[in-house]
C-alpha cells in the first residue's frame, strides 16, 4: 500500500494531466522564464554600454588630461594678469584702492555676462489647457443601450 499515486492511476490518465494542471501554475512558469530573459537581455544591454563607456574614456582620457592642464595654465595666467593689473594701477592711486577698482570691473564685468546669458534663456514652456468644449444638450446624448 506504500505505491505512489502515479502507480494507482491509469496509464491512459497521465496523458489527460499537462490539461488539467492549474493554468495558473502554467502562467507563474511562463511569466517567470519572460522575467528571466528580460532581466538577461537588460544585463547584456547594459554590460554592453558600460564596455563601451570604458572603451571610449580609455579614448578621451588624455585629450580631457591636456584640456584640464591647459585649464589650470589659463586661470593661473588670468591671475597673474590681474595682479599685473593692479600693481600698474598701483602706480597712479595707492595698492588698496587698485585693488578695489580691479576686482570691481571683474564683478561688473561678471555681472554683464551673466545678464547677456539670462537674456538669450529660452522662454520657459507654458503648458496650454485645451479649449473648453460646448456642453451636449441632454436631449442629444445617445446611450449605446437606447434604441
Amino acid at each position: 500500500m506504500n505505491q505512489t499515486p502515479d502507480a494507482e492511476r491509469p496509464r491512459g490518465s497521465r496523458f489527460f494531466d499537462r490539461f488539467t494542471e492549474p493554468f495558473t501554475d502554467i502562467a507563474r512558469d511562463k511569466i517567470t522564464q519572460v522575467e528571466d530573459k528580460v532581466r538577461s537581455s537588460i544585463k547584456s544591454e547594459v554590460d554592453a554600454v558600460g564596455r563601451s563607456v570604458k572603451a571610449r574614456a580609455v579614448e578621451i582620457r588624455p585629450s580631457a588630461l591636456a584640456f584640464g592642464a591647459a585649464a589650470l595654465l589659463t586661470f593661473f595666467g588670468i591671475a597673474l594678469l590681474l595682479t599685473a593689473a593692479v600693481v600698474g594701477l598701483a602706480h597712479a592711486v595707492s595698492l588698496w584702492l587698485s585693488a578695489l577698482i580691479v576686482g570691481l570691473v571683474l564683478i561688473l564685468g561678471g555681472a554683464a555676462f551673466a545678464a547677456l546669458g539670462r537674456s538669450r534663456l529660452p522662454a520657459p514652456v507654458r503648458g496650454t489647457p485645451p479649449a473648453p468644449h460646448p456642453a451636449p444638450d441632454a436631449d442629444e446624448l445617445v446611450h449605446p443601450w437606447a434604441d
